[in-house]
């Protein structure tokens, strides 16, 4: 008998014991459903962690800070010196100077250092007569691309004397929407402190254009709603604010690094000079430890559920074996070799193997469909999926549950293998 006959010979013994294949093929799909879910889950979450990283900070962007330890590391050598330079000052008192900019700087990679400053601003309005409001400031140092209601940036970042307006402040600096806020002036008053902190009572209007109106996203996660201006109109703000003795002193920086730059290596190597550094890199790759960790657990189960099925493909080949017994004796009367009776009850175990994958895949395709739903129960953003199946790997599963139920079949195959044509042929 050749393979074909046998291979169709399966099929056809299978369909007479419809019950007992269908019922088999179902344990295995249960196993099969719980391990396409989980591959798509695992998918979908990777992807949308990509997405939510991608929305959330530059990719090319590092925040430099001083270590915890390098203000005790340089006061146990001693005193200071006297006529020490500001930016020594400023390393011994825990903060970073001009010095760490120049040595940071002459990193190769390095496209641009911004210091991170904490500005105050009193109000801001849109100009004599109306309203003063109260809003937080930040500084959008990095190229994170957002999500704009209207308007353009250049490189998703703001330019001097541009800023950018939350979509929830429209209304209460009296625009009726985004897109007539475009252009529009803005003042924000920023009040002068002394050394210690104190509020003089001098304050300046610095005014800006808006250039963008943002809106928020559910891919970001860091958004909040403030006033985002640049880089360069910050450090004026901040040296107006604090005094020009307090600008070359920075609680951190923010590093950009050119487009295509190793983003890994840059970062060692600014770790390598004694600081301590982050990036969205770090904190990308614990949400997908975290996603695949969930992502195994549930295929841990998938293969628990298989595992039971195994035990019932043994038992039925065991039944089938002894139902069959005068059959086996009459083909090998007619010549069936032994290997041509194994390899017709391991085709069989192979084909309730197939059925059961592809029952599981087709189970878990449906349950993919469910996306819009999962997606507006979580308030997600309309099209997010968080199911995505990979074709691919779930043809490779199926290939896999009929290895799998071949390997279960081998007993009882060889059992009706070594069956004696004569004493079977006896059996009633």
């Amino acid at each position: 008998m050749n393979v074909s006959d046998i291979f169709l010979r399966a099929g056809r013994n299978l369909r007479e014991s419809k019950a007992r294949t269908i019922l088999t093929a179902l344990a295995i799909a249960v196993g099969a459903t719980t391990i396409t879910v989980a591959m798509a889950a695992g998918n979908g979450g990777r992807a949308y962690t990509n997405e939510m990283v991608q929305t959330s900070g530059d990719a090319y962007s590092l925040n430099v800070y001083p270590k915890p330890e390098a203000s005790a590391q340089k006061t146990e050598t001693g005193l200071p010196e006297y006529g020490v330079v500001e930016e020594e000052a400023a390393q011994v008192s825990g903060l970073l100077a001009e010095r760490d900019i120049k040595e940071i700087r002459g990193l190769e990679g390095v496209k641009s250092i911004s210091p991170m400053l904490n500005i105050t601003p009193e109000y801001a309005t849109r100009g004599e007569g109306e309203k003063k409001l109260v809003a937080p400031l930040s500084i959008k140092a990095d190229r994170t691309k957002i999500d704009l209601a209207a308007g353009a940036l250049t490189d998703n970042m703001p330019q001097a004397s541009q800023v950018i307006v939350p979509e929830g402040y429209l209304a209460s600096f009296g625009f009726a929407s985004a897109q007539e806020a475009i252009g529009q002036k803005l003042l924000i008053n920023i009040p002068q402190y002394s050394t210690a902190g104190v509020p003089t009572g001098e304050a300046q209007n610095f005014e800006l254009t808006i250039a963008a109106v943002d809106r928020q996203s559910n891919t970001n996660l860091y958004y909040s709603e403030a006033l985002r201006v640049s880089t360069q109109d910050s450090e004026k703000m901040y040296a107006y604010q604090r005094g020009e003795e307090t600008v070359n002193r920075y609680y951190g920086l923010v590093v950009l690094a050119d487009q295509g730059a190793d983003i890994s290596v840059l970062q060692q190597q600014i770790r390598d000079r004694g600081y301590d550094v982050y990036s969205l890199e770090d904190q990308r790759e614990q949400l997908l430890q975290m996603i695949d960790i969930a992502q195994w657990g549930l295929i841990g189960f998938g293969a628990l559920a298989v595992i039971a099925s195994i035990f019932g493909i043994i038992n039925t080949q065991y039944i089938s074996v002894l139902e069959r017994t005068q059959q086996i004796g009459l083909m090998k009367a007619v010549g069936a070799s032994r290997r041509d009776v194994a390899r017709l009850f391991r085709y069989e175990a192979a084909w309730v193997g197939l059925l059961g994958g592809v029952i599981g895949v087709l189970i878990g395709y449906l349950v993919t469909l469910l996306n819009p739903v999962i997606a507006s129960s979580l308030a997600l953003e309309s099209g997010t999926e968080l199911l995505r199946i990979d074709w691919l790997a779930s043809v490779g599963l199926v290939i896999g549950l009929m290895v799998v139920s071949i390997v279960s079949g081998y007993f009882p195959s060889r059992k009706a293998a070594k069956l004696d044509p004569i004493e079977a042929l006896r059996t009633e």
